[in-house]
């Protein structure tokens, strides 16, 4: 008796354990979700579209879509991800990392209406502040050459985002279309705090030193074959001093240019200078290159 009593208090132990544990229901969603934090990507999205299949599409929330969408693209299914967000439009749903996710997807398909599109989608629904979205459409405003957009977005970058080379680059760019010349001289000397080799910069100071110093050379050379009278001469020489410290400005930057890309394209500008310098050698050597 004591022992049948024994066996029964065991077997009523383990039936309340067995009862009191708490089941964990799983669902496809939780088990995609469970994959994605994984990293699995690859399963997580298999297990969406398994899903999808399985249940009406009424049923499916357009956040469900929204969401495998994501996964499909890190899966790097970019043709699933862009199927399953129109599906996510259809029923109006929309996200900030939908559209952040769409212009990626649109940037490495090469298509860039459709990555501006979906960028400007998300500025005008999801705030104009987020950093890399600015970035990205200050590059390519720069590239379509919509000068006027690209200024407003760099008003909206913050310090930081400003501070970055490539951002500087694109805005000189645009200053540069623009014809602001103040504001790229500025720039230029920025970029070249930043990086000695900037060729937009180095190009940009080398050729502001050098046609200072050209114009004002066939300027003064003007003049004075008009009127060859001893004053106009030796205001001449004046001018002629000025326009050999702008060639000696110009040439450091052509010095570094003709360095980093030796060529046609600098050895014009360096056998001008070192002819008005009455520097033979040199000059016949940049002509070389010239041919």
């Amino acid at each position: 008796m004591a022992k049948n009593k024994l066996l029964w208090g065991a077997v009523m132990i383990i039936f309340m354990a067995s009862c009191g544990a708490p089941k964990v229901l799983t669902t496809p969603k939780t088990e995609a979700t469970s994959f994605e934090a994984q990293g699995n990507f690859t399963q997580a999205l298999a297990i969406w579209k398994n899903y999808f299949e399985a249940t009406e599409i009424e049923n499916i929330a357009g956040a469900d879509f929204a969401h495998a969408a994501k996964t499909a693209f890190k899966a790097e299914n970019l043709a699933q991800a862009i199927s399953w967000f129109d599906q996510a439009r259809y029923k109006n749903y929309a996200d900030a990392e939908m559209y952040q996710t769409l212009a990626a997807i649109y940037k490495q398909q090469d298509n860039l209406s459709k990555e501006l599109s979906a960028l400007e989608y998300f500025t005008e629904n999801f705030g104009d502040e987020n950093n890399e979205v600015n970035a990205r459409l200050l590059a390519i405003y720069s590239e379509i050459d919509a000068n006027e957009k690209a200024l407003d977005i760099w008003e909206k970058m913050d310090n930081s985002n400003k501070n970055e080379v490539s951002n500087i680059e694109n805005y000189f760019a645009v200053n540069k279309a623009m014809e602001n010349e103040a504001v790229c001289d500025s720039l230029a000397n920025v970029l070249l705090e930043k990086n000695a080799d900037n060729l937009d910069a180095l190009e940009w100071n080398a050729k502001k030193y050098y046609w200072a110093g050209q114009n004002r050379y066939e300027r003064e050379m003007a003049k004075y074959n008009k009127n060859k009278t001893r004053k106009n001469y030796n205001t001449l020489l004046k001018e002629l001093d000025l326009v050999t410290a702008d060639f000696k400005k110009a040439l450091p930057y052509l010095d570094k240019l003709w360095k980093l890309k030796p060529g046609k394209e600098y050895a014009g500008y360096l056998a001008n200078i070192y002819a008005r310098f009455g520097d033979e050698e040199k000059t016949e050597y940049y002509k070389n290159y010239m041919k």
